[in-house]
């Protein structure tokens, strides 16, 4: 049930990146800059997590083009996590500051506690945006969703036999 969920997250997420994408160049917004100078141990983490990012998001939108959405469930879609992503955005600039504040060391217990928060917030966020979006699929799109999903739990659990749960 949980990787279910898990799955299902991954592939709406595929489809946030493609409305967030969308709202970004409709707005004509340019990539912001990181201005910091980071450690070189800094850069080489960032630019390790980055390319976790890319590579998992290849694999969600490959997910997403196999669902054939059509172009009102793409406008849907991209509508919903427009909306979302705007109404959060002053969260994740608190965390993401937070954040900062706990890489440099300086960061308080009650600070701490906003951070655990504001991730609470946002979780349950993104499980309301993952519900709106599961109504734009229509059924048939569901069932190959839960069946693309079964597919690659069963791929991973061939890959990584030794990391299974304990319920």
């Amino acid at each position: 049930m949980f990787r279910t969920r898990l799955k299902i997250a991954g592939v709406i997420f595929g489809l946030s990146v493609l409305a967030v994408g969308a709202a970004s160049s409709a707005a004509g917004q340019q990539p912001q800059q990181n201005s910091n100078a980071a450690a070189p141990s800094q850069g080489r983490a960032q630019m390790r997590r980055m390319m976790m990012r890319r590579r998992a998001m290849g694999g969600m939108m490959r997910g997403v083009r196999q669902l054939d959405l059509t172009d009102q469930q793409k406008q849907q879609a991209r509508s919903i996590m427009q909306t979302q992503f705007q109404s959060t955005q002053a969260q994740r600039q608190e965390l993401r500051q937070l954040m900062q504040k706990r890489r440099t060391g300086t960061l308080t217990p009650q600070e701490e506690a906003r951070a655990k928060e504001l991730r609470q917030q946002l979780m349950q966020s993104r499980q309301g945006v993952r519900t709106q979006l599961m109504t734009v699929l229509t059924a048939e799109q569901k069932a190959k969703l839960e069946e693309m999903i079964k597919t690659r739990r069963a791929n991973h659990e061939k890959l990584n036999p030794r990391k299974r749960t304990l319920l």
